[in-house]
């Protein structure tokens, strides 16, 4: 079911509109709308589903829509941008998902710094191949990771690494302290932190200020055997640069979940690049998140109804 909700002062209307019959005339009386998720269901980051497409289309026509909540933690989905243009509020399920794409950021720092890649690979060959003295894997106490984005993703993902005993830098549009990592330093300052970083992670949003942010001159500032993650926006990364880093063994590893192009071509070096895990646009998976979306949008709406501040409303700051 497709829902939009109308609100008139302190009175609740609820429109369910089913995808077969739609009643426009509704619309005029819609003020606020829930983006949920069984709207997005069957569709993917890359892909809309019927239903989303029906949404939008309603959303667009909704001429006294006030405040739009979406599923999403960022801000640059195409499908929101006719609503902001008209100055529609925007608020984001931003939080909802930290923990289950940190819990993924963070599997594959262990299991890439513990072996596992290379266990994986001989097991497929059914090859006892352990590990050699001479090639044991460093200790993670003590490593080095910068992680860019101090959202609720990021700063989880600092957790996380902090309790393995990671050192941790985190990178922001201000360099204002935070409790979960060891220093901050801002966008401009990221290249003092890259000479020995053992783990560079991506969790940032898109903006015009970070967008190709690591570009090929950046990836080659960090040390040899380093490794990369980015779980934010493909086009944070240059992925050019990175498979030639991959190929001649300069870095020693990568974890992608986003892509310049979604879904990623068949044809794309990075599929059998050296040392490249790759998820599709899927670390935020969790039976959880449905839920805890919907506790979100239930909170909002109370503060939409007493005009009180919203959480997570796009540039509110």
């Amino acid at each position: 079911m497709l829902k939009i909700v109308g609100a008139t002062g302190k009175k609740l209307r609820i429109l369910e509109m089913s995808k077969v019959s739609i009643d426009r005339t509704d619309l005029t009386d819609v003020t606020c709308a829930w983006y949920s998720r069984d709207i997005f269901a069957g569709g993917t980051p890359s892909r809309d589903s019927a239903a989303t497409q029906l949404f939008f289309s309603l959303v667009n026509e909704s001429p006294r829509l006030q405040w739009l909540h979406v599923i999403s933690a960022a801000v640059d989905v195409l499908h929101y941008q006719p609503s902001r243009a008209r100055g529609v509020r925007l608020s984001t399920s931003s939080g909802i998902a930290a923990l289950p794409i940190a819990q993924c950021v963070v599997g594959a720092v262990l299991a890439q710094s513990r072996g596992f890649g290379g266990w994986f690979a001989s097991q497929q060959r059914r090859e006892w191949a352990p590990i050699l003295s001479a090639d044991a894997p460093r200790d993670l106490a003590g490593q080095h990771a910068v992680i860019v984005g101090l959202g609720p993703i990021g700063q989880e993902i600092a957790r996380l690494l902090s309790a393995v005993g990671l050192r941790t830098t985190g990178v922001r549009k201000r360099a204002v302290p935070c409790s979960v990592v060891d220093s901050t330093l801002t966008f401009d300052e990221i290249d003092a932190a890259l000479a020995d970083c053992d783990w560079l992670i991506l969790c940032c949003p898109l903006t015009l200020q970070t967008r190709g942010l690591i570009n090929r001159e950046r990836i080659d500032r960090l040390p040899h055997g380093a490794r990369i993650a980015n779980v934010g926006r493909g086009a944070l990364l240059d992925e050019v640069a990175l498979i030639a880093a991959l190929e001649t063994g300069r870095l020693a590893g990568a974890y992608l979940d986003v892509f310049e192009q979604e879904p990623l071509p068949a044809e794309s070096p990075l599929w059998s690049a050296p040392g490249a895990w790759l998820s599709p646009h899927n670390s935020a998976l969790s039976s959880g998140n449905g839920q805890r979306d919907a506790e979100l949008f239930l909170s909002n709406l109370r503060c939409y109804m007493l005009r009180t501040p919203l959480r997570n409303e796009a540039d509110s700051e």
